[in-house]
């Protein structure tokens, strides 16, 4: 397998879906936010539902809860789906400002799962 086959660029991976381990669509990764320093991606942004199914919030979960499906050409998570929708849930402003804290604390409700 070349390394090239295990890049994705940025456009085919925001609006794709995340399944949970059954394959049952959860949502679509929305945003994908990456470590300044060392180009390490952190953190996507799951929108629950589809176009007409969201609430307007976001969901930051960490990278490391994610996994490639090839088969599916999708992104699954084993992370249950109710922890992902207790997960905090932010706007589009709060997301933007960096002052609101949102990576610790949604870095501080993951950890206590083991992702």
């Amino acid at each position: 397998m070349s390394l090239d086959s295990l890049m994705i660029r940025s456009a085919n991976l925001l609006g794709a879906p995340l399944k949970d381990a059954a394959g049952k669509k959860i949502g679509v990764i929305r945003e994908v936010f990456f470590e300044r320093d060392t180009g390490q991606a952190r953190f996507v942004v799951l929108e629950f539902g589809g176009l007409f199914g969201s609430s307007g919030k976001f969901h930051p979960i960490p990278w490391r809860a994610l996994r490639y499906d090839e088969a599916s050409d999708s992104y699954q998570t084993d992370l249950a789906k109710d922890l992902l929708k207790n997960s905090p849930a932010y706007d589009r402003d709060q997301l933007s400002d960096t002052a609101y804290s949102w990576s610790e604390q949604a870095e501080r409700y993951f950890r206590t799962d083991p992702v």
